[in-house]
């Protein structure tokens, strides 16, 4: 929703849940669509530094174990809100 009001530049996707994918293909299908950025883990197949999601190729951030702990969100998203 947020991509279709515009409400921001560039969004980046971190996470390892695929069923993320149909989401991040409705963005790249919008017309005048933000820039979108995927995050993936860096392992074996990091020479690949771009992900396809239909028609799209998305830059791949890919991350170690050092760049994950600098941004990772340490929020418990199932305590209730104050």
């Amino acid at each position: 929703m947020m991509a279709v009001r515009r409400e921001f530049d560039i969004g980046v996707i971190m996470s390892t849940d695929t069923d993320l994918k149909p989401a991040l293909e409705a963005v790249v299908s919008l017309r005048g669509n933000p820039r979108c950025e995927v995050a993936a883990w860096n392992g074996p197949t990091s020479h690949w530094r771009r992900i396809t999601v239909r028609s799209a190729r998305l830059w791949c951030h890919r991350l170690n174990e050092q760049d994950y702990a600098a941004v990772a969100d340490l929020t418990d998203y199932n305590k209730e809100p104050v």
